[in-house]
């Protein structure tokens, strides 16, 4: 389990987050009428702020650590991919092959990582 301190932390940079992206979002909403440019600092800052909080409550193992931190690197590049394929050419759906690929991927550094027999680091 997280320290106090690591806690801490991360309530520190959750809260800089929402106030900061919360007057981008306001200064953006009272100058372009719509949301815009703003979703972008937000997007960014998120995947940090969403890697920090991995961090915060992964076990100590470096096993399970490593493991978590592909699943979230997985998680947010795929959503990427498949953001940028629905928007730019949705008519050929090619988001699928990087996501099945990576998954089996996956699936496997998963088996090793939490199988009994699996010799993961303990």
């Amino acid at each position: 389990m997280a320290s106090r301190r690591a806690k801490i932390g991360f309530g520190y940079h959750l809260t800089a987050y929402v106030a900061v992206n919360a007057i981008l979002l306001w200064i953006n909403y009272d100058t372009a009428g719509r949301i815009t440019w703003a979703i972008w600092p937000a997007l960014g800052w998120g995947v940090g702020l969403i890697i920090h909080a991995v961090s915060v409550v992964v076990s100590s193992t470096k096993a399970n650590r490593g493991l978590v931190y592909h699943l979230v690197v997985f998680i947010l590049v795929n959503a990427l991919l498949i953001v940028i394929n629905l928007t730019v050419t949705p008519e050929y759906l090619w988001f699928k092959f990087p996501l099945i690929g990576w998954g089996c991927m996956l699936v496997f550094h998963g088996w090793r990582v939490l199988s009994k027999d699996g010799h993961a680091v303990k």
